[in-house]
């Protein structure tokens, strides 16, 4: 079947269900005095900034069903709207509302292929999905790893006018999820918190990122020698170094705070050899990190596994950094278990 034949269907859902966004464009942080008030704008620009890119995915998606946009220019959003989400991703602070959505955004880790076996059976089903039907299906088919699937797996077949225009209603679902996540990010959440409480949810907030990013990492380096390539994130598009590496630039951004982070807050109490340490070891880590290399491949060989424990190094020291000497200092007890039990 031909997707032109799909046009009329996308441009109905799009109308339909797009004006739920377009009305955010011009929305302005929440001004206040208080301590938290950089690190809140830090994330209020993130969760803008991930709503709007989820917004022209879902454009672009439709504008390919159309034959209007290639292949390449759908994966190439693709990425760019996964890399806006790296900023948010594995939070445990913030908005409720913010928070709620993230296992809708994406689902990993996905230790049993549960995405792959259930986009399997949603295209099977003779019917284009909706929008509102994706939002009441498993979160496995609603966010970024289903729409990595529908672009990059084999068993995918975007020619089919059915699969192409439920991949609009997926990224159309991503969008209005995206809007919750930026409404929610219009108020800020900390602005009734003291001094010392704040300073605790500012470092947990850092710190539970951080642990995220190492599970990214830990989970398919696995043990020695028993690798699992398939517990990396993106392994269909082989982008799971290059997440990282955002993820990586994200909480170098949101540790410095616009001048007003941690960085600040420990030279102004006189501990400037201990926030250049900081720097030098986030600038070091982004400025060696493999970004264009598939984590997938890198575990297929010795040399590429070490190498790839080299970066889990990297991200060890700035959890030790953080966690027993920036937390310390500060006079705050937090421990890393944002993702205890999965």
């Amino acid at each position: 079947m031909n997707k032109v034949s799909l046009s009329l269907l996308a441009v109905s859902v799009t109308s339909l269900l797009g004006c739920q966004s377009t009305g955010e464009q011009n929305v302005q942080a929440e001004q206040t005095s208080h301590a938290s008030q950089n690190v809140y704008q830090v994330e209020f620009d993130s969760a803008q900034r991930f709503a709007a890119q989820t917004n022209q995915l879902n454009t672009t998606f439709n504008d390919y069903c159309q034959s209007s946009a290639s292949l390449e220019e759908l994966q190439s959003q693709w990425h760019s709207t996964m890399a806006s989400w790296m900023a948010l991703q594995g939070q445990e602070r913030g908005p409720e509302q913010a928070l709620a959505q993230s296992w809708n955004v994406q689902f990993w880790p996905d230790k049993k292929n549960t995405t792959g076996r259930k986009m399997v059976a949603l295209a099977k089903q003779n019917k284009t999905w909706t929008p509102e039907e994706i939002a009441q299906q498993s979160v496995t088919v609603q966010g970024l790893g289903a729409i990595e699937w529908l672009l990059y797996d084999k068993a995918s077949d975007l020619n089919s006018a059915q699969t192409c225009g439920t991949g609009v209603s997926i990224s159309r679902n991503l969008a209005n999820n995206a809007q919750s996540i930026s409404a929610a990010w219009q108020q800020n959440p900390w602005k009734a918190l003291d001094e010392k409480a704040w300073l605790t949810e500012y470092i947990a907030l850092l710190s539970n990122q951080l642990e995220y990013s190492m599970k990214k990492l830990s989970r398919p380096l696995a043990n020695f020698g028993h690798p699992r390539p398939y517990f990396a994130e993106s392994w269909r598009s082989q982008t799971s170094m290059k997440n990282l590496a955002e993820n990586i630039q994200a909480m170098e951004a949101l540790y410095f705070a616009q001048g007003n982070g941690l960085d600040a807050l420990l030279r102004a109490r006189g501990e400037s050899s201990l926030a250049d340490r900081v720097k030098q070891q986030f600038s070091m880590t982004r400025e060696t990190w493999p970004a264009e290399q598939s984590l997938f491949d890198m575990l297929q060989t010795k040399q590429g596994y070490q190498r790839a424990y080299a970066q889990y190094n990297k991200l060890e020291q700035l959890k030790y950094l953080i966690h027993e000497e920036v937390a310390v200092e500060l006079g705050v007890v937090i421990g890393f278990n944002a993702t205890d039990g999965d």
